[in-house]
């Protein structure tokens, strides 16, 4: 069985790891990866205190959040729209993200957003031919409109600062001890990523990652880890059993420890010759659905649905790695039907980790 992989750029950089580097052939089942533009993320109880504590909103009347001009936008249930100012939770953004790089998925089939689409669409890159295949065949069949995006001037504007703000926090917290080095790293090879690991072992990945403030909570550690004692708790990996110290699985695995990205690149893109700060790509779309209940539940245009309904009812993929909200905690899930599918539209703005589910599907 084959699936999709959606997620956000630290979780598809760890896929990647677990596909190349670690070699793992549950991970190369993986027919499509759709990454999700983040400039920033939340734990969900930070979220939480900011919506509830800091604004007084409950989030049980909340019916979809989006993002928008420099502003949170929260649509109740009853209508009411509520602005939070962006800057409102700057507070409560995991720190981890401070040291990421990528705002657009670069190592994506497909990445998604809404910047620089007009509203009401999504703003799709295609970054591989397996993607251009499904979006092209998914466009003929009615599933979705596309249009050329021309000029993707606000990509790649957040990109650029996002790996200007990443450099300048990696170096600040060099001064106080903290090495955060993946960035450093995109140029080696696999064999190199490898010897570097040699030896090493959780109590390694504790003190350069989790406890350097790098540690995304992506879940690639657990997901590698053979004896199954590796466990994401409060958004931080925790043992629950004693580790070999001859295993460095999760340290190898660890896309903040580090990231042979050119190497990747030379494996899954073979036609992306256009890079503007974004990451390598074939073409940029504006993409919207067709389907009038898709556009009501999911997130600027519905793309990233609508593509995924067309590849499961098709058959390209047997179903859909993904988060659901559960009054708007994220839980990873597994969609095999378009309803399933329609229950995780939408976009929920908290951490999840969902590739330890991965492993356990395809296990």
């Amino acid at each position: 069985m084959v699936y999709a992989f959606v997620g956000m750029p630290c979780q598809i950089e760890g896929l990647r790891k677990l596909q190349y580097v670690l070699e793992e052939e549950w991970a190369k089942d993986i027919e499509l990866t759709i990454g999700l533009f983040c400039r920033e993320n939340w734990v969900f109880s930070c979220f939480r205190a900011l919506i509830e504590d800091d604004f007084g909103i409950d989030m049980k009347e909340i019916e979809k959040f989006d993002i928008k001009k420099g502003k949170i936008v929260i649509k109740r249930k009853g209508g009411e729209i509520t602005k939070i100012p962006l800057k409102a939770s700057k507070p409560y953004v995991r720190i981890n993200c401070k040291v990421c790089f990528d705002f657009a998925a670069e190592l994506a089939d497909i990445s998604v957003g809404s910047v620089d689409s007009p509203n009401g669409w999504s703003t799709v890159i295609v970054r591989t031919e397996k993607g251009m295949k499904i979006l092209k065949e998914a466009e003929k069949e009615g599933y979705i409109e596309v249009k050329l995006l021309d000029n993707p001037k606000l990509t790649i504007k957040l990109s650029t600062e996002k790996k200007e703000e990443a450099l300048k926090e990696s170096l600040l917290r060099k001064e106080y001890g903290f090495e955060i080095k993946h960035f450093k790293t995109y140029d080696l090879s696999f064999e190199e990523i490898k010897s570097q690991a040699s030896g090493k072992n959780f109590d390694n990945l504790v003190e350069e990652v989790i406890d350097a403030g790098a540690c995304t909570s992506c879940g690639t550690c657990s997901a590698a880890c053979d004896k199954g004692i590796l466990v994401i708790q409060y958004a931080r990996p925790e043992l629950e059993g004693e580790c070999p110290k001859d295993c460095n699985l999760c340290y190898l695995a660890c896309p903040r420890v580090a990231l042979p990205k050119r190497e990747i690149e030379n494996n899954i893109f073979f036609n992306a010759t256009k890079d503007e700060g974004f990451g390598k790509y074939i073409d940029i779309f504006s993409v919207r659905a067709t389907d009038e209940e898709i556009l009501k539940k999911a997130q600027d245009g519905g793309a990233v649905t609508a593509i995924l309904s067309y590849a499961l009812e098709k058959g390209i993929i047997d179903g859909v790695i993904s988060i659901k909200s559960d009054d708007w905690k994220p839980v990873p899930v597994i969609s095999k039907n378009r309803e399933e599918l329609l229950n995780t539209a939408g976009t929920i703005y908290s951490s999840s980790t969902p590739l330890p589910l991965l492993k356990k599907v395809k296990k």
